[in-house]
């Protein structure tokens, strides 16, 4: 398959190239979310839904750390790409997906071992709640060296240019898990354990196509399994950059702790209605991560090949993509909530509609604020910088929120006052990423040197 050079050729039409398949790769990904709540919402009920609500912030804690590692990966490898060091390729690839397979099984016994605690930790609701929602965490993390297998090495892919299988192997496993979660639904009595079997099958499926497709390779990044190697000075390297990167996704996870345990308190129908509008809300994301992808591996491997003006180009044209198609997307679907939410939650959970429509009202009428923001992120990932993104993250994802959910919500005990949160952050982050890009962009133009890889 003909991969995207993003050195040379027209920029738009190879941008759109390389982001069309991860905006669908991501669809894909909330689609198999979505498809689990939506299955349940019609085929049990909004306890069931809830259930898998509740583990969303405590799995995203668990797993999306080790995820996180995956980007010091992409800025590694897109910058040696563009500079064609073939050795540093092979060495930055073999040790990523050796990395990936050992966190992938640390995360596992953690995740099997710690599940309770978690969900004690925001006060998931006792009952059939509790139980549905430890049994769905405990198999989903089991499968976590299948999910970062395949978040790895479809990160290598795409860093490679090549953003297009790993949409087709989310597909494959997508149908499979649709038709697994029907099928496992009617047999078993236990919907949640039926949809989280779908769900961790559909995983490891995605995980060997990836894997497979990694070994079939005609060219250096090709991954031959009895040479692979562990090269100290590549982990090195891809922890550098990785690092920051997992700090500022845990960040998120631990700030919206005390912001679940809030919504927890709202009883089940808050819980199914918040939990549906974040899939909801998904598919604006999916669009900001096609066109963010793009900017932090076309400026990765055009800094690398040391194409001043073409950073500069593709910037500025990822953001605007970003920003235009995804912020109205966000509105469109914002307008049409209230029809989405009932097909995932079903159409009789009045209540649940109601909270999630509530949440949407302040997320994405607003979601174009963090497409600026996620824009900025990725560029000065590409520059070599993604501490001082994290660092913000920290300040504001984490102390800004456990601040106003400690002073500014008990003066509103509203769950709208806990939405607003959401709002506030995104507009505070955004001012320091401006200032913070500023300072690294125009150094990188006036002397075209950034942190070296």
């Amino acid at each position: 398959m003909k991969k995207v050079d993003a050195t040379q050729g027209n920029l738009s039409k190879q941008i759109f190239i390389y982001a069309i398949p991860l905006i669908l790769s991501t669809i894909l990904q909330t689609l198999f979310d979505v498809t689990d709540k939506a299955v349940l919402g019609n085929m049990a009920n909004d306890t069931a839904v809830a259930s898998i609500g509740a583990t969303s912030t405590v799995t995203a804690l668990i797993i999306n750390g080790a995820v996180g590692l995956s980007t010091g990966t992409a800025i590694v490898l897109a910058r040696v790409v563009g500079q064609k060091n073939k050795e540093r390729i092979r060495s930055t690839i073999d040790t990523s997906l050796i990395t990936s397979l050992c966190l992938g099984l640390i995360v596992a016994v953690c995740g099997l071992i710690f599940s309770p605690d978690f969900l004690n930790l925001t006060d998931c609701p006792q009952g059939e709640c509790y139980d549905g929602a430890l049994i769905y965490m405990r198999i989903v993390i089991a499968a976590a060296p299948a999910t970062l297998l395949y978040n790895y090495g479809s990160a290598i892919l795409r860093t490679l240019g090549d953003s297009r299988s790993p949409l087709f192997y989310i597909t494959a496993a997508g149908v499979i898990n649709v038709v697994m979660n029907v099928i496992l639904c009617l047999i078993l009595p236990q919907k949640v354990i039926a949809v989280a079997i779908a769900t961790i099958s559909s995983k490891i499926i995605s995980a060997i196509l990836v894997f497979r497709k990694l070994c079939t390779l005609d060219d250096t990044a090709r991954v031959v399994i009895h040479k692979m190697r562990f090269h100290f000075h590549s982990f090195l390297s891809i922890i550098r950059f990785g690092i920051p990167v997992s700090i500022s996704t845990l960040v998120l996870p631990l700030g919206n702790l005390q912001i679940q345990t809030a919504i927890n308190s709202y009883g089940t129908p808050a819980i199914a209605g918040h939990s549906a509008a974040i899939s909801l809300e998904s598919f604006s994301y999916a669009i900001q991560n096609g066109f963010s992808g793009a900017a932090m591996t076309f400026m990765g491997q055009n800094i690398g090949a040391k194409n001043v003006d073409r950073v500069r180009k593709t910037f500025r044209l990822c953001l605007i993509y970003n920003v235009l198609i995804s912020g109205l997307f966000g509105y469109l679907s914002y307008l049409t909530g209230r029809f989405w939410l009932g097909i995932i939650v079903g159409m009789k959970a009045k209540e649940a509609i109601d909270f999630g429509m509530i949440r949407l009202s302040y997320v994405l009428q607003v979601v174009f604020i963090n497409a600026i923001g996620n824009t900025l992120i990725n560029a000065m990932k590409a520059f070599g910088y993604p501490m001082l993104t994290s660092i913000t993250n920290v300040v504001i994802n984490l102390g800004f929120r456990v601040i106003w959910m400690q002073y500014v919500y008990p003066l509103c005990v509203q769950f709208s006052t806990i939405m607003q949160c959401y709002t506030v952050a995104w507009l505070l982050n955004l001012f320091f990423y401006i200032i913070f890009f500023s300072i690294v962009y125009r150094r990188y133009v006036k002397t075209g040197k950034c942190k070296e890889i």
